[in-house]
């Protein structure tokens, strides 16, 4: 009874340990026989934190493992002092190729910008290699005089190494500022304030403003008390009435003038008509009329040289009846512009 016990906890044990294998193999089997493709890349600062097996992230997305952390001066001929850095990227995770047969796509990746550096995992000093495209013009890659044995992407300065890069150079910067001068010249600056201050008369400033705003409400007051006051009233009234007035009387004299113009034609045409019949029987007269024809010849020439003066003057009262119509009109629309006249022209004075 003892040894069937015996035999189903080791069948039993014997099962999981099968079971974990075909999982292991099943869950495993992609990363156990994948190929990594290995790519190097040199650093020219301390690599303090990075370790083998760090990983590697393009944008924070793993892609492979460092593999070998080393010197340059250990792997190839050379007097560069820069750390070598192998790390395995996985062939499928990019979007272009590794393998060496397909070197033009790969340099043409790293022309665009394709970097490594070193960044920090949080405050623990823990590092790993990030992958990034970066500005080629301002990341350029190191100088070296080997072939590298394996696919090259240049790095970049960490984070860490451009800030405390920065503030080196504020530092050394600050070190050629003199302070003692800087600290004089604010000293004076703050003195030549402060004496304007006290030489400024606040006093008689407020004063004046005082003074300027009572003005101003006086004028106001004024202002409103002449705009409401009667006699602007009983001017703009009489102003009224007063073209009321010229309105009549234009407009009783408009017919009478009209009729004259009428009748200004008729009446010299029969004054010709009359001078013609004058000169008829001045014909049939005897010679003693002839000093009474040579006087009607006399008053014809009169009568006739005047009677362009006539119609100018016809036209003078029509000028004056067409300005006296103006000034009824401007007095009714603008009664103010009458009484008062148009405003003065611009001083031309520029305020400041």
């Amino acid at each position: 009874m003892r040894n069937l016990s015996y035999f189903k906890v080791g069948l039993f044990v014997i099962a999981g340990s099968v079971i974990a294998i075909i999982g292991v193999l099943v869950l495993g089997v992609g990363s156990v026989f994948q190929k990594n493709t290995v790519i190097e890349t040199y650093i020219d600062e301390s690599v303090q934190g990075l370790d083998v097996g760090s990983a590697v992230k393009f944008r924070g997305v793993p892609i492979g493992k460092v593999e070998k952390i080393s010197l340059t001066s250990a792997e190839y001929v050379t007097r560069k002092r820069y750390v070598l850095v192998r790390v395995g990227v996985a062939p499928t995770m990019l979007q272009f190729p590794l393998a060496e047969s397909h070197q033009a796509g790969f340099k043409q990746e790293v022309e665009r910008g394709l970097r490594l550096r070193l960044a920090a995992q949080g405050l623990t000093g823990v590092a790993y290699i990030e992958a990034d495209y970066a500005d080629p013009q301002r990341n350029p890659p190191l100088e070296i005089d080997w072939q590298p044995s394996y696919p090259y992407v240049p790095s970049t300065r960490s984070r860490i190494t451009q800030l405390s890069e920065s503030v080196e150079r504020i530092l050394r910067s600050l070190e050629h500022v003199d302070i003692g001068r800087l600290v004089d010249s604010m000293e004076k600056s703050l003195g030549t304030v402060t004496k304007v201050f006290e030489n400024m008369k606040f006093d008689n400033l407020s004063g004046e403003a005082v003074a300027l705003l009572s003005e101003i409400r006086d004028t106001n007051r004024q202002l409103k008390e002449l705009v409401g006051g009667n006699e602007l009233k009983a001017a703009i009234n009489d102003a009224a009435a007063a073209a009321k007035g010229a309105r009549a009387i234009i407009g009783g004299a408009e017919k009478p003038l009209k009729q004259l113009f009428a009748e200004l034609p008729q009446a010299s045409e029969s004054l010709a008509r009359v001078v013609k019949r004058l000169d008829a029987m001045s014909g049939d007269l005897p010679e003693t009329s002839a000093q009474l024809r040579q006087t009607l010849r006399r008053l014809n020439r009169i009568l006739t040289s005047q009677q362009q003066e006539i119609q100018s003057t016809m036209e003078n009262i029509r000028s004056i009846t067409q300005n006296v119509k103006d000034l009824t009109e401007d007095s009714k629309r603008f009664p103010s512009q009458a009484i008062f006249g148009a405003p003065p022209p611009p001083s031309g004075a520029v305020s400041k």
